[in-house]
């Protein structure tokens, strides 16, 4: 027998979640991607599972499947699931709700009730914040992960991702295992939230994604030259952050530009050296993250900010390099899945809207091997990302029956 999450028990499930979170006084969730408080979130979720009487298993990543076996597990199975790590003083609904979510959907079955087995998901490294490359799960399990890149990129104490992993007792030498065959998964669904405020705007309860812009972020390092700041003429200086200043706003205005399109872009973090009111700014390091569902004006954008590159070169006679960390396609969820999650929304009376996801997730890397749909909820004030990010779990529960059903049907279909 599976014992099956009440709205209840769901809320104090999610509740123990938001509990792992560095304790250091500062605001919100810190729960980096294998750091200790990751590490005993996904403790705590391998034996809430086992209690559940779910079946469940840890692959050599730490990716945690939790499976409801049907009538002919041989079948491709349908999946859910989304990620439990966080950004730096991030909030606590980000990613958890969809695995809460979808532990919920598939404890409302019994073992084979339906033809097909359902499958939860719990992805590893969803976040950027640790390594720098984001859904790192999910591109290993559909064999898009750049391996030369991730060990070439460290985390503020210097160990890259396989590092990391062997220390926490995983196996970063057999990545390879964690492929997911093509025939896995007849279906895949991630419940999130928005992170937007479209749906709280338009007094929608359910967004019903049909596709998810991609990234393309590069890492910008400057070189200038450290001079005092009294004694040092503006004619012969080599302001590394003025170059970068140049640089970020000409990101701003050509993805204003291009805003019509969707498409956005951003500096998030800026690494100053040696960052002193009296000294000219000798070396900089900045992160530069441009988005969008359509791929023609991110290049655009990205265009401009090469060419920008070239003209701060020159003003500030200053040395860059950068390096590409990412460069995604735009990804369209399955049309089928689509019409029938609104039709579900439909039949229950329940207000939605279908639209675009402007943030990334791990749907985006899923959807190249499974026909993928996803379920947003309202994000209060569209804040993410921030210790006021905050849902209703009304919504949450709603979504996740919304989910059920399709599911559900998608075993049986």
């Amino acid at each position: 027998m599976v014992q099956a999450l009440t709205k209840q028990s769901a809320l104090d499930l999610f509740e123990q979640i938001t509990t792992f979170s560095v304790n250091d006084s500062t605001p919100g969730i810190t729960r980096l991607a294998y750091s200790k408080e990751d590490e005993q979130a996904h403790k705590l979720m391998m034996d809430k599972i086992q209690q559940m009487g779910l079946q469940v298993r840890q692959d050599s990543m730490g990716n945690i499947f939790a499976r409801l076996p049907g009538k002919n597990p041989e079948l491709p199975a349908i999946g859910t699931g989304s990620h439990i790590d966080s950004v730096p003083q991030g909030g606590a609904y980000d990613g958890v709700i969809g695995v809460i979510a979808g532990l919920y959907a598939i404890s409302q079955f019994k073992p084979q009730q339906l033809k097909r087995s359902l499958e939860l998901v719990i992805f590893r490294a969803e976040e950027s914040s640790r390594f720098g490359f984001a859904c790192m799960a999910s591109k290993v399990m559909s064999g898009q992960a750049d391996v030369d890149k991730w060990a070439k990129n460290t985390d503020s104490e210097g160990n890259n991702i396989f590092q990391v992993l062997d220390n926490c007792g995983y196996q970063s030498q057999k990545l390879d295992e964690c492929r997911l065959p093509a025939n896995y998964f007849d279906a895949f669904i991630e419940t999130h939230i928005e992170q937007g405020k479209v749906l709280e705007h338009q007094h929608k309860r359910i967004g019903v994604v049909n596709g998810i812009a991609a990234p393309c972020r590069y890492r910008v390092e400057v070189h200038g030259h450290a001079d005092h700041s009294g004694a040092t003429p503006m004619s012969q200086r080599h302001d590394a952050l003025v170059a970068s200043a140049a640089i970020i706003t000409d990101i701003n205005a050509a993805a204003c530009y291009e805003s019509t399109y969707g498409t956005v872009g951003t500096v998030g973090r800026l690494d100053v050296t040696p960052n002193a009111i009296n000294v000219i700014p000798g070396d900089v390091t900045f992160y530069v993250d441009i988005r969008g569902v359509d791929k023609a004006s991110v290049n655009r954008v990205v265009a401009k900010f090469l060419s920008s590159i070239e003209h701060a070169k020159a003003a500030q006679d200053v040395v860059i390099h950068v390096s590409e960390l990412a460069n995604d396609m735009p990804v369209l969820m399955k049309d089928e899945i689509v019409q029938r999650l609104e039709r579900i929304c439909q039949e229950h009376s329940v207000p939605y809207v279908t639209m675009m996801s402007g943030a990334g997730h791990d749907t985006m890397y899923m959807a190249k091997d499974f026909p993928a749909g996803m379920l947003f909820i309202p994000s209060k004030e569209g804040v993410s990302h921030h210790p006021d990010e905050y849902s209703e779990f009304e919504d949450v529960i709603l979504a996740a029956e919304i989910l059920r059903q399709a599911m559900g049907e998608l075993a049986d279909a």
